[in-house]
């Protein structure tokens, strides 16, 4: 406890008082009162979210202020510590009105350290005052100012070039108008709203301030804020800056760079260690000043510049920023990786931490268009963290679970592959990653050193540093170089198996609000603001990001282009899309295509709401049309196919649902989202098959099968209803996306029943993936690997000219909504029919084009690539199945040389050498079971496939010394075994 004693007296008396008066443990703590001071006395609307911060980040819990309970300190709450925080250290809270969107106390998220607190009779105190960052816990602090309730200035800022507005808190007497610390103008008796218009235009960089004196004498002085200039055009010619930020390595010198253009001084601290409290491998050692602090100076455009010699790899940085006189320590925003829990930015020379084999630029080579692309979205931890993974224990959650090969698990009698190999059996080719940034949130100290730590997982969308990785994802987090090593093998073990990497953005806001680095090296600038100088909070979260500003905008092209080319990413999933102005989201897919046109670019076509862009300039659905190459996730069809994400309960057209209404929004889909004189809804929005993201599932929400379950689907039925939903998805044109687990029934119960629609902090047991259930849903998991195979094979469901589907694509009349029928029928390749059969009541009809025999490849819980058996004219569909009906034209170049091929015992045999075909046209796969060692004959079976997908089994007899004469007789069904091999 500090006390200012002033005699011997004070003393005694200040001892004699400890004995009542204590700071003390939480558990001494009862009741805490948390008294708001407002000056204009109104405190309806107001309210706290106070949470427990430490030891344990949990949940918050929103109080209400009130106008009946004021007192000389303003309104108060009494809160029942010992029922709602009865652990807690350490909590957290944020001051505002009304929710998430409205107005907030300055200082974002602040904490309140118990063991400061003044205890009377279990009673503490927690002081609060409106436009003050500080927090007063004892008569100390309120003693000494602590917070501050004299009056004062509590807005002042700049409306125009001449104008500007001020605000204070009581009536004034005078004031004093300042212009680099020279006054230009003064006043007497104003009103507590007062203008004051300038007699020459602003100059931008100069610094201007108000001092005011009040009826009792005090005074208040605060600097003008520029914040409403910022769109100007004064403003972006001034500040715009085009070159390089962050730092430029190399083993000779670095060069810092930080764009801070209202400063008066930044310094560069110098550190050894990531942590003040951590070595680099994480053993406890304090490093809490810079072992070197340098002045930057500024060059041109807003930008400052310093050169530090010698070989800095490996060194870890911050920058002290001065603004308006108060000085912030902030890692640079650039961060291209930093210490745990992102405490430092790291200088990082990206060759040494290049695994083995790294090539830059280099991606598998299976996307020629978009429509190309089937996704697969993974969370990291998910992957391996369940026991049933089988892996290396220290690689659980970690980016090196994605290397290790080989692990299964069995159950009853059934053996599955696991994590990695799972994925690459399952045929998608590529994977993307929720959030893999630094998002905070975890705390990478603990989850390394303390084994009782459980806050281990979290969805990733707070972010903190765009650039840098998790490092909770890494075997060391403490070392900010080898979260990059570990993730490239990540990035090199998928492509080893020719799945490419997607990576999950959120640049549509920032992890903290007034706290974040970008707001205190340049306050308001990087966010949107609203009139009243709080946050605009489009996203839900506390903010948005204003992209249409030029320094925002570089930071985003800056970004996606280091993380593309850094890592050799093929493309990236942008949240809440529709936040971002279009401009800046078309720049960055032109960017993207000069370095690869196969990278893809999408996102969420909304936001959370109340954003502050306009629709006309947002990339949101009205502008997907407007973009060149980038997509848009397909609520529409969605939501058609098995109901609304809003409505847990509701069906759709999957179950049975009032289906004639959700016909023509799942036909939109099917045509990935082009204009097609069969599809009748008004808003197609997508226009292009390259743009439409086709799903029914996501992380967000409830899983498909929670849905399913959720909407009462018979457990004897929700297999065919798991697998035809994204039979759908995966016979549309567009880009199919598919919920990582929606193979094998993913679910995510709740431990207190239900299922968890929102997961994003839910423990790993919620979110991890079962291998066990892959094991008892193998069936499900085999259908889907098939329609994964089926799509990869034929080219007409993968179309990229949205002409060609118009003209391609006919609707089937079925004279029933319970059936969704189309041919697929492009002159150059067989023609294609799929049926998705709905909640029929027995088998219905459909006519098939007249004259045409098809393979039909899939069927009521049956499926071959190969085909199942042959159809034509009428077709009688099953509930719930799709059926997938390819034509299979005629091959008349291929041939064999003999029927009988007579080789002697011992001598090598290529059952292809007996084949007269064109190796650059067909692919030959063979099943046949013989033995050169052994005298017999030998049934060999040939598939000849065509580029198109056309088939044409052949069979011949090898005779091995034998004098047995054998025809054929008949066809030999070799379907299934040639499926093993045609993988």
């Amino acid at each position: 406890m500090k006390k200012i004693l002033c005699s011997f007296m004070l003393l005694i008396m200040s001892i004699f008082m400890v004995t009542t008066h204590i700071y003390a443990l939480s558990n001494d703590i009862e009741i805490i009162r948390i008294h708001y001071f407002r000056y204009d006395k109104k405190y309806d609307g107001f309210n706290i979210w106070l949470w427990e911060s430490e030891p344990t980040s949990s949940g918050g819990i929103q109080f209400d202020f009130s106008n009946t309970n004021v007192d000389e300190y303003g309104a108060w709450i009494d809160i029942d510590f010992k029922t709602n925080y009865p652990s807690a250290t350490k909590l957290g809270i944020i001051i505002k009105k009304g929710g998430w969107d409205g107005y907030r106390e300055i200082g974002g998220d602040r904490f309140i350290d118990l063991s400061k607190m003044e205890i009377k009779n279990k009673k503490g105190n927690v002081y609060t005052v409106q436009d003050d960052i500080q927090i007063g816990l004892s008569d100390n602090d309120l003693a000494n100012n602590i917070p501050d309730y004299s009056p004062k200035i509590l807005s002042a800022s700049f409306t125009n070039n001449k104008e500007i507005v001020i605000q204070t808190s009581n009536q004034i007497n005078s004031y004093n108008f300042y212009k680099n610390n020279v006054i230009l103008q003064s006043g007497t008796n104003q009103s507590i709203n007062f203008k004051i218009t300038l007699n020459e235009p602003i100059d931008l960089l100069s610094s201007y301030s108000i001092e005011v004196v009040f009826d009792d004498n005090t005074t208040s002085r605060r600097n003008i804020s520029i914040q409403n200039l910022y769109d100007t055009k004064e403003f972006e010619d001034a500040f715009t800056y085009n070159d390089a930020l962050g730092y430029i390595y190399s083993q000779n010198k670095t060069i810092f760079r930080l764009w801070a253009p209202l400063s008066e001084k930044v310094t560069l601290n110098l550190y050894n260690q990531g942590h003040p409290n951590y070595s680099n491998n994480g053993t406890k050692i304090d490093e809490l000043i810079p072992y070197k602090s340098i002045d930057l100076k500024q060059i041109n455009n807003g930008a400052w510049e310093v050169t530090v010699d010698g070989n800095l790899a490996n060194k870890y940085y911050t920058y002290t920023v001065t603004n308006y006189g108060v000085s912030n320590e902030v890692t640079d925003p650039y961060s291209y990786s930093t210490g745990a829990n992102g405490l430092r930015s790291m200088v990082v020379s990206f060759s040494e931490t290049n695994p083995e084999n790294w090539e830059y630029n280099k991606r598998p080579n299976t996307i020629k268009n978009l429509t190309d692309y089937i996704v697969y979205e993974l969370h990291v931890r998910d992957l391996t963290t369940h026991s049933s993974w089988n892996g290396h224990e220290d690689y659980r959650g970690k980016f090196l679970g994605f290397t290790e090969t080989g692990t299964t698990y069995t159950k009853n009698g059934t053996t599955v592959t696991t994590g990695i190999d799972h994925i690459a059996e399952l045929g998608v080719n590529a994977v993307q990653l929720l959030p893999i940034f630094d998002f905070g949130y975890i705390d990478e100290v603990a989850i390394k050193n303390d084994p009782n730590y459980t806050d281990t997982f979290n969805w990733g969308y707070m972010p903190y540093h765009f650039n840098t990785l998790e490092g909770s994802y890494s075997t060391n987090p403490f070392d900010g170089a080898n979260r990059i090593n570990e993730f490239k093998q990540l990035v090199n073990s998928l492509h080893e198996k020719d799945i490419r990497v997607i990576m999950d953005v959120v640049y549509n806001h920032t992890g903290e609000s007034e706290n974040s680095n970008f707001n205190k090296i340049l306050p308001g600038y990087f966010h949107r603001m609203k009139s009243d100088g709080s946050f605009s909070n489009g996203s839900g979260t506390g903010n948005e990001t204003a992209s249409e500003r030029s320094m925002v905008r570089k930071f985003m092209v800056d970004s996606v282009k280091f993380l593309a080319t850094e890592y050799n990413l093929s493309g990236f999933r942008f949240d809440l899309m529709a936040l971002h102005d279009s401009e800046t989201m078309q720049q960055i897919r032109d960017m993207l295509t000069e370095i690869d046109p196969t990278i893809a670019i999408y996102g969420e076509p909304w936001d959370a709401g109340g954003a502050a862009i306009s629709e006309k300039d947002a990339a949101g659905k009205k502008n997907i049309k407007n973009m060149e190459g980038v997509g848009a996730f397909n609520d529409i069809t969605r939501d058609a196919i098995k109901g609304s994400v809003f409505n847990e309960s509701e069906g759709a057209w999957l179950q049975g649902t009032n289906t004639a209404s959700f016909v023509e929004d799942i036909k939109y889909g099917i045509v990935g989202g082009v204009e097609h004189k069969e599809v009748n809804i008004q808003d197609k929005w997508h226009l292009s098959p390259e743009k439409t993201i086709n799903y029914v599932s996501a992380h967000d929400n409830n899983t498909l099968y929670d849905k399913l379950k959720l909407t009462k689907v018979p457990n004897s039925r929700i297999k065919d209803l798991q697998i035809q939903a994204n039979a759908i998805i995966l016979t549309s044109q567009g880009i199919p996306f598919l919920h990582a687990g929606v193979e094998f029934m993913r679910s995510k119960p709740k431990e207190s029943g239900g299922y968890d629609e929102n997961s994003y902090e839910s423990p790993d047991s919620v979110n991890q993936l079962r291998w066990d259930r892959k094991a008892e849903y193998v069936d499900v998991f085999e259908y889907y690997k098939t329609l994964i195979f089926i799509r990869k094979t034929y080219p007409q469901f993968r179309m990229l000219n949205k002409n060609d589907i118009a003209s391609s694509i006919k609707f089937i009349n079925t004279n029933s909504s319970n059936i969704i029928a189309f041919g697929i029928n492009n002159p150059t390749m067989p023609k294609v029919v799929v049926i998705h059969s709905g909640q029929t009541k027995g088998n219905e009809s459909v006519q098939l084009p007249n004259g045409i025999k098809y393979r039909q490849l899939t069927s009521h819980q049956s499926h071959s690539i190969f085909g199942l058996n042959e159809v034509s004219d009428i077709f009688y569909t099953l509930p719930n199945t799709t059926s997938i009906l390819i034509e299979n034209k005629s091959i008349n170049d291929v041939s064999l040389k003999k029927d009988i091929v007579k080789i002697k015992k011992g001598k090598s045999f290529n059952p292809i050498d007996n084949l007269n075909y064109d190796k650059d046209k067909y692919n030959v796969f063979t099943s046949s079971f013989y033995n050169t060692n052994i005298s017999g004959t030998y049934v060999i079976s040939l598939t000849v496939v065509d580029k198109e997908g056309n088939f044409l089994p052949l069979e011949y007899i090898l005779n091995i010394d034998s004098k047995i004469k054998v025809t054929l007789n008949g066809e030999i069904n070799v379907w299934k075994k040639l499926f093993y091999f045609y993988q």
